[in-house]
């Protein structure tokens, strides 16, 4: 309790102005939390309504970590370093942690704060768990990502410190530090957990352990420091620098607080001003971070929210960069970086402009789905990429096949959640873990059901339904190909064909049926429709058979088509029966159907 003391009266000597209706205390050993106190006490006349209103000077910024840095250096030799790192913040993560060593924090300006900063494992991010632990989140995104999240890091960490000039003051161990960067990959998950779970030691500061703990600090601690720029425009600050806040960031999180963030100039002094208006006598005061999934709240801080209506679950797409251009311009929305950004404080600053720039997409396209919204996006993204040679643009069967494909996507998703081994009953991550892998199954299940839904809205269509063929269909309406199939390959019914894996024989079958139409004008009662043997008819013109494909089709066609020519030859041996025919049929299943649902019934679509 005294350092929370030792923290508020540094605060406070330092032009801190806080509310005498707010009080900090411990909630348990790791956590800290305001709370809105009994009416009765009198506010100070100079708050006016804000809570907290704290002095910019004791902020924590990039501009803060140079200047420390270049103290007996070049100034723009720290500025330039900044610049050149891939994280505007880099320069201020190393700080941190040098300002955590015995030989800087007992001078440093900001030791009442500094010493309040919670340990690695304090934080408790999964990226610190047991290999069981972490075991259990394979197979979710986070569970996916955490390896290639560290790699990222390892990387930003090796780019900064081989940056710092001769003249930095290292600590003896920092070479032997850099072996890590060269190590890293041969790491298990249990040496990883050896390493960020022995105890800290800030003394060595340019480890990559204190590295990744200045990271979570940033990650579950900062604020923007572009609201600087509020007060101060000719300020050179970056959109992404990040800023510490003292006191104020020990406010926990709530999604449904309603707070106030504003930055203004009185008297000379420049405040950052922190108001709530759901504040309640006698509950805690909470701050607002965003609408914060599972994940993110789980990777930066620790916890998870049981039903946080803002949970999502990423999809991330690899797309070759070069068809990016034609995506976008055939109307596919590119889910850019910035359109998961929300800021508290609203600015003016124009966006950039970045048309024509989809470096940003290398790894990939993420789309974020929640528990209500599959994104429009996402699914005209599948639809434009089942396009066939024929289709231009987006036709019925794309709507049906894009919706499909992606049904199958977060259902193979799905499959791999429902397999994932349950944390063991004694960790103290079980809760946390539960939570966050029900909440990404019950995302994805809903997602499935919209897509459903989204399906049957274009199947009830009364236009629609014409331009279908199913099996069934065809079962029902050409008895005398029905007839052939149960001589020839013994199934009654459309079920026993589905359940002998012959779905795909029958199509083939029948689309050389349908091309052989004027044959059968004898037959009494058949289905073979004019537009699938004019589609036939294309592709034979359009597609040119090559060797590579005879050969592939020789087997199929010697087991399947010459037997039937045999065993039911008023259906399979009018006409051209040929291995050409075969192969042509299998190019135009693919042009005109598409597949749906679970039990993957293969239905034809009109072009």
């Amino acid at each position: 309790m005294a350092s929370i003391s030792g923290l508020l009266q540094w605060c406070k000597e330092n032009g801190t102005l806080l509310s005498p209706r707010v009080e900090f205390k411990n909630i348990d050993a790791t956590n800290i939390g305001g709370f809105f106190q009994n009416s009765e006490k009198e506010a100070a006349d100079d708050l006016e309504d804000e809570h907290i209103r704290l002095p910019l000077k004791l902020a924590i910024t990039v501009s803060d970590a140079i200047k420390s840095f270049s103290d007996g250096n070049e100034a723009d030799t720290f500025t330039n370093i900044s610049n050149k790192t891939s994280n505007i913040n880099s320069l201020l993560k190393l700080f941190l942690a040098r300002e955590k060593s015995e030989k800087y924090l007992s001078k440093s300006f900001y030791q009442p704060y500094l010493t309040l900063l919670p340990s690695l494992t304090d934080i408790n991010s999964p990226y610190t768990w047991s290999p069981e632990d972490k075991e259990s989140l394979r197979g979710t995104n986070l569970g996916s990502a955490l390896k290639e999240n560290l790699a990222a890091l390892v990387e930003e960490w090796w780019q900064v410190i081989n940056l710092l000039p001769e003249s930095i003051d290292k600590p003896e161990q920092h070479f032997v530090n850099m072996k890590f960067y060269y190590e890293f990959k041969f790491h298990q998950e249990k040496d990883l957990y050896e390493l960020f779970n022995t105890e800290q030691d800030f003394n060595n500061w340019t480890s990559f352990t204190n590295y990744l703990w200045s990271s979570l600090i940033l990650k579950s601690r900062s604020f923007p420091a572009y609201l600087i720029k509020n007060v101060d425009k000719e300020k050179d600050i970056k959109m992404d620098e990040a800023m510490l806040l003292p006191v104020v960031d020990l406010l926990n999180h709530s999604m449904k607080a309603d707070v106030e963030w504003s930055v203004t100039r009185t008297g000379g002094t420049d405040f950052f001003n922190f108001k709530s208006n759901s504040a309640l006598v006698g509950r805690e005061l909470f701050n607002n971070y965003g609408r914060k999934g599972n994940e993110e709240l789980l990777l930066a801080y620790g916890f998870c929210i049981e039903g946080n209506e803002a949970d999502t679950t990423a999809l991330k797409i690899k797309i070759p960069v070069e068809m990016l251009p034609e995506l976008e311009q055939a109307g596919v929305k590119l889910p850019r970086l910035s359109d998961y950004t929300t800021a508290v404080v609203r600015t003016d600053e124009p966006t950039p402009d970045n048309k024509g720039d989809y470096s940003e997409f290398s790894d990939g396209l993420l789309f974020f789905v929640t528990v209500n919204n599959v994104p429009e996006n996402l699914i005209s993204l599948f639809q434009q990429l089942v396009k066939t040679p024929w289709e231009t643009d987006i036709t019925l069967r794309t709507k049906l096949a894009g919706i499909n494909h992606l049904r199958q996507a977060l259902e193979s998703k799905i499959t791999i959640i429902n397999e994932i081994k349950k944390p063991s009953a004694q960790s103290a991550n079980t809760r946390n873990i539960d939570i966050y892998v029900s909440s990404q199954k019950q995302i994805l299940n809903s997602a499935v059901k919209i897509l459903k839904r989204k399906e049957k809205d274009i199947l009830v269509d009364p236009e629609v339904k014409p331009n279908l063929v199913t099996l069934k269909t065809v079962y029902k309406k050409d008895k005398k190909f029905a007839d052939a199939l149960l001589v020839s390959l013994g199934v009654t019914s459309y079920e026993q064909l589905i359940e002998h894996s012959f779905q795909d024989q029958a199509w083939l079958l029948f689309l050389i049926r349908c091309h052989n139409k004027k044959e059968y004008a004898d037959e009494e009662e058949n289905y073979l429709p004019d537009w699938i043997h004019d589609s036939f008819e294309r592709m034979t013109k359009e597609h040119t058979i090559t060797a590579e494909e005879i050969v592939q089709y020789q087997e199929l066609y010697e087991s399947l088509v010459i037997p039937l020519t045999s065993t039911a030859p008023d259906v399979f041996n009018r006409g051209v029966w040929t291995v050409e025919q075969l192969i042509i049929s299998a190019r135009l299943l693919d042009t005109i159907s598409f597949v749906r649902g679970k039990k993957q019934e293969c239905i034809l679509v009109k072009t």
